[in-house]
C-alpha cells in the first residue's frame, strides 16, 4: 500500500510537471513571436529645422555635438528622434502600441522632458545648471535600445516673450502628444 501511494505521487508529480512544462513552453514561443525586439545601433537627434542636435553610434556620440542646450524657464524647440542600424543608415522607430520613447534624467530640478508625438519631445528648462538624459526605447518592463548619458546644459533664465522657442506656437491638439506622465522616468529602475 505505501509503494501504491509512492507511485501515485510520483506519477501525479510527473504529469504535473510535464503540463506545466508544456504550459511555460507555448507562452514563451508565443511571447517571443508576438513581442519582438527593436534593434538599433545609434541614435539621431535632430531640432526642429533637422539641424543635428545629438548623435550616437554603438555608444560613441559624436563629439562635435556633446551638449543640448536649452534656457531656464523656456521650452526647446521640437525633437526629432532617428535610429541606425549596423549601417549608420537611419531606420524607422518601432510602430507597434509596445515600443515607447522613455527617458531618465539624472537631476530632474534642472530640466523636464515633454513627449511630442510618439517619436520626438521638447526639453523644458527649470533652472540654471546641467545634468544628464538617457533616452530610451521601451518594451513593456525593460528597454530595448539606449542612448548613453547625454549632456544638457540648462542657460540663464529668460522671460518667455524672450525663449527663442515659443511653447504657444505648438497646436493646441498636440497637447495630447505631450503627455509625459505616459513615459516611464525610471530614476530607481536601471535595466
Amino acid at each position: 500500500m505505501k509503494t501504491f501511494k509512492t507511485l501515485s505521487v510520483a506519477l501525479l508529480g510527473t504529469i504535473l510537471s510535464v503540463f506545466f512544462v508544456a504550459c511555460s513552453d507555448n507562452s514563451n514561443s508565443t511571447s517571443t513571436e508576438q513581442h519582438e525586439h527593436f534593434e538599433a545601433e545609434g541614435w539621431n537627434l535632430y531640432w526642429g529645422d533637422w539641424q543635428l542636435a545629438y548623435s550616437v553610434y554603438r555608444g560613441k556620440a559624436d563629439s562635435s555635438i556633446e551638449v543640448m542646450h536649452v534656457n531656464a524657464n523656456c521650452m526647446s524647440e521640437h525633437i526629432h528622434v532617428k535610429f541606425l542600424d549596423d549601417n549608420k543608415k537611419e531606420v524607422e522607430p518601432p510602430t507597434d502600441d509596445e515600443h515607447s520613447l522613455a527617458w531618465e534624467i539624472a537631476d530632474e530640478k534642472i530640466f523636464d522632458v515633454h513627449s511630442c508625438g510618439s517619436w520626438g519631445f521638447h526639453l523644458k528648462g527649470v533652472k540654471e545648471g546641467e545634468t544628464t538624459l538617457i533616452l530610451k526605447v521601451n518594451h513593456h518592463d525593460h528597454a530595448d535600445a539606449r542612448t548613453p548619458a547625454i549632456r544638457v546644459v540648462v542657460d540663464k533664465a529668460l522671460d518667455a516673450e524672450e525663449c527663442p522657442f515659443h511653447e504657444h506656437h505648438h497646436d493646441d491638439d498636440e497637447d495630447e502628444d505631450h503627455d509625459h506622465d505616459h513615459h516611464d522616468h525610471e530614476h530607481e529602475h536601471e535595466d
